[in-house]
């Protein structure tokens, strides 16, 4: 593989998780309080736009890209219509009109997570499948650049959301010399930002994505040419869509138990992203400084990416899984004590190897089980499983149990933190057990590892 074409997959995959990573974090924040003022019920179903986009999305799309028209192209219109709704839905203030605006921009943008998988996979070719958590490694890059360049957007004069890393790092000193750097470089980029979209507000998060999201779609048309394979006349029901040709893996037990699993652990992503903005704040931290903080998850999926290569060589696919559950049910549970700030805020570095060593490793394993012809679609039923099923039963849910556990306090009723955390916590390790019981695939996982191709894919 050639560095330039490293360059360009990660850059794509920088560019992919740049545009969600500027919204989600900042989501609660938006329609919180402090913004829109949504109920917990609203907010509930806010949160579970991504996961009802993940739905129906993902399979048409990923039909698309597998029979009829190449999957950059399909990437690039998808990410320049959902630049147009982005900008549309930042004009709405009332319920409705934001969650439709939402929905309709997350049919598009949830596909496209499966599709930039398989484009990438299908480029680096069958014997770099480990080049893959190196490339996906930039999309993690990206969301953590979202973060931290929103925040400096909200606090340009300032950059308040950083001093805690300079103190932490005992810099404290070099702060204002690197405050007055800041400004001199920024001035003119960000008053013309502040001339364009107003003083800066946690609304903009959208309009951004937007502005982003359409640099995007036109870059998409400059990546590797991805062509479909279309299907012949003469070929079965189940041949010519790809969508039913997918579903028949789910016949595999292990591929059938990976989704069950995968699916469960969708709901405790959509509690984290649902709950974790709330809770910081909750704790003490400044709400504009919030998305920030949450970054820490995506910087601890550096090293977590780097290691995943190894971890899969040395503990094969299964218990590497295992691992990265783990280190999501130790996250709840850390949370569920709720104590000290300090451990709460590095505890979200357990998020990165979460995803790392769990949804990263079942992307690797979804692409070799899925012949040659299927991969985005593939692909779209892991995102459909994660970011579908789990993140609506989850981001809903998230919402009525928050309400149900509440407590009472003075005249009115507070979050029980101990009790919310302690659901997903619960949940995470059920999902450890039957994962450790059921899924056993010992010749698939080393295929896995040495990077062949499985011998049921003759078109791989």
């Amino acid at each position: 593989m050639s560095l330039l074409l490293r360059i360009r997959l990660s850059l794509m995959m920088f560019l992919q998780y740049f545009v969600f990573g500027i919204w989600l974090p900042m989501l609660a924040t938006y329609i919180g309080k402090d913004g829109l003022d949504f109920t917990l019920e609203q907010t509930g179903y806010m949160f579970a736009v991504y996961g009802m986009g993940a739905v129906l999305g993902p399979f048409i799309l990923g039909q698309v890209a597998d029979r009829y028209l190449a999957t950059e192209r399909v990437l690039g219109l998808a990410h320049m219509l959902g630049a147009g709704v982005l900008f549309m839905t930042a004009q709405f203030t009332t319920f409705w009109p934001v969650f439709l605006g939402m929905l309709l921009y997350c049919n598009l943008y949830m596909p496209t997570m499966g599709l930039t998988n398989s484009l990438a996979f299908r480029a680096v070719g069958e014997g770099n499948q480990s080049k893959f958590p190196g490339i996906r490694l930039f999309g993690t890059i990206g969301w953590i650049a979202a973060g931290l360049s929103f925040g400096a957007y909200l606090e340009s004069d300032t950059l308040g959301f950083l001093k805690p890393f300079f103190e932490v790092m005992g810099a404290e000193a070099d702060f204002p010399g690197f405050l007055d750097k800041w400004k001199s470089m920024s001035a003119p980029l960000l008053g013309s930002l502040h001339d364009l979209l107003g003083p800066p507000s946690v609304r903009d998060c959208i309009r951004l994505s937007g502005l982003v999201s359409l640099i995007y779609g036109l870059y998409c048309f400059t990546l590797p040419h991805t062509p479909p394979t279309p299907a012949k006349e003469t070929d079965p029901i189940d041949k010519k869509s790809a969508v039913l040709e997918c579903l028949e893996l789910l016949g595999n037990r292990s591929f059938a138990v990976l989704s069950v699993v995968a699916a469960l652990i969708g709901i405790m992503l959509a509690f984290y992203f649902a709950c974790e903005n709330p809770f910081l704040t909750y704790l003490g931290a400044a709400p504009s400084r919030v998305g920030a903080i949450m970054t820490i998850g995506q910087i601890a999926e550096i090293p977590a990416m780097m290691l995943v290569p190894l971890a899969v060589s040395k503990f094969g696919i299964k218990n590497t899984m295992l691992i990265g559950a783990g280190a999501w049910a130790t996250r709840f549970g850390l949370s569920a004590i709720g104590q000290p700030y300090w451990l709460m805020v590095a505890s979200i570095a357990l998020h990165g190897f979460c995803f790392g060593f769990f949804f990263v490793v079942a992307q690797m394993y979804v692409d070799k089980s899925a012949s040659g012809d299927i991969k985005a679609s593939a692909q779209s039923l892991l995102i459909f499983l994660i970011y579908g099923v789990g993140s609506i039963l989850g981001s809903i849910l998230s919402g009525y149990y928050r309400d149900y556990v509440k407590i009472p306090q003075g005249d009115g009723f507070v979050d029980n933190w101990q009790y919310v955390w302690a659901g997903p916590f619960a949940l995470t390790i059920i999902c450890m057990i039957i994962f450790a019981l059921l899924f056993s695939d010992k010749d698939e996982i080393k295929r896995v590892a040495a990077g062949d191709s499985p011998s049921a894919d003759p078109a791989a």
